[in-house]
């Protein structure tokens, strides 16, 4: 589905070129974006990116290119060369996820694993979804873990890490 607006909170731009307007109301992969470019930025991470490298990086954060589709922010930052794909034991807060529950997806940054009788069971993170009328922290949980609702697919549930630089 391509929606008509960016979902940016506000507007992103990189060496002086505007990579995407300010949206009119905020949505995942246009929330999680625009951390990234700040975090990405302020470690110095695109330095040597050109701005059409950006532009990419954007399409694949959206999973609008075939090769993205599935895994979005981990095929994009590997594929930039400035973030890494981690393994749930290794999650920490500010690793960026892409997930799919049963009928649609969504990028979110971590913030910690909901854990039940010594099993992780859900994730809580912060996103733009309509459960927070925006921007907020949500928990949800995984379709195995027998908690009413759970509908998160956890093998399709992809994590990634920008470098430290």
């Amino acid at each position: 589905m391509r929606l008509p607006w960016s979902g940016t909170p506000e507007e992103v731009r990189f060496k002086g070129q505007k990579i995407l307007s300010k949206g009119e109301r905020t949505y995942c992969c246009g929330f999680t974006f625009t951390v990234a470019m700040k975090v990405a930025t302020d470690r110095g991470l695109l330095r040597e990116a050109s701005v059409e490298s950006v532009r990419k990086l954007q399409k694949d954060w959206y999973g609008t290119t075939k090769e993205s589709r599935e895994t979005q922010c981990v095929f994009a930052l590997k594929k930039l060369g400035i973030g890494k794909a981690v393994k749930a034991e290794e999650a920490q807060p500010g690793d960026f996820v892409q997930f799919w529950r049963k009928k649609s997806g969504h990028s979110v940054i971590f913030l910690e694993w909901v854990v039940k009788d010594g099993k992780q069971v859900g994730l809580k993170y912060r996103s733009s979804q309509p459960k927070t009328n925006g921007i907020g922290d949500n928990v949800e949980y995984f379709s195995d873990s027998q908690i009413k609702g759970a509908s998160i697919d956890r093998s399709r549930c992809h994590l990634c890490r920008l470098h430290n630089k």
